[in-house]
């Protein structure tokens, strides 16, 4: 620019990372600068730098002070979403929790009706943490709570809601679910076992027996031929 005679820059330092320059030109009275104006300049801009930092950090404090409050937030609404109470079933005890390993995650359990005498009881865990796997397991949850009530069986309801997660998961995520319908009139359990650590059927006078069948995790396939099994209980088991 033709309107400018002299000109005098110096760096504004925070940490010792440049995050601005301080640029004065065309001194009064048409003089030149020097290196008194260089010093004075510099003490300024350092100032200014850590003024300039110092609104940065702030605005950085109150991003993640909303970050904080979105989270925690969600976790109030994830903990909403699992069962408040065990349901009441003559004969037998049914207990779940929840221990995220941070405010929000992809562990899920359930408790579902189904008509007047069976229960679904479903337990799935999916892949990751925090938030992107909250997210999920809230579509998990309601995928099963749709299918449970319109499934004929163990397996064709996870079958269903193996297609449906395919449909809306990114390839990278799969959820691992054991899905059961617990019949208490009939005492027995038809389970379908998708990729989950296999549950401890613990029996007085018996070994242990491991519910292992059903098939892969969920959404890594469209379609996969998810198999189902039954087992008896009777008084004193204890499924783990």
């Amino acid at each position: 620019d033709e309107s400018i005679r002299s000109l005098l820059c110096v760096p504004m330092m925070a940490k010792s990372a440049l995050i601005g320059v301080l640029t004065v030109y065309n001194k009064r009275e048409g003089s030149t600068f020097t290196e008194e104006d260089q010093r004075l300049l510099a003490i300024i801009a350092g100032q200014s730098a850590q003024v300039v930092e110092n609104a940065r950090l702030y605005e950085e404090e109150q991003a993640l002070k909303r970050m904080q409050e979105e989270v925690r937030l969600a976790a109030t609404i994830q903990m909403d979403l699992l069962p408040k109470n065990a349901p009441v079933v003559p004969g037998y005890e049914i207990a779940g929790r929840s221990i995220p390993a941070q405010l929000v995650g992809g562990d899920y359990f359930d408790f579902i009706p189904i008509d007047e005498s069976r229960l679904a009881l479903c337990l799935a865990d999916v892949s990751g943490k925090g938030l992107p796997a909250s997210l999920l397991m809230a579509n998990v949850q309601a995928t099963l709570r749709g299918q449970a009530l319109t499934s004929p069986s163990a397996s064709v309801c996870v079958a269903r809601a193996n297609k449906l997660l395919h449909m809306s998961t990114s390839p990278e995520k799969f959820v691992t679910l054991f899905y059961a319908q617990l019949d208490p009139e009939a005492h027995t359990l038809t389970y379908c076992n998708a990729g989950q650590d296999n549950p401890f059927l613990f029996s007085t006078g018996k070994e242990p027996v491991r519910l292992g069948t059903g098939g892969i995790v969920l959404s890594i396939m469209e379609e996969f031929p998810f198999q189902e099994d039954t087992v008896s209980m009777t008084p004193g088991d204890c499924l783990v």
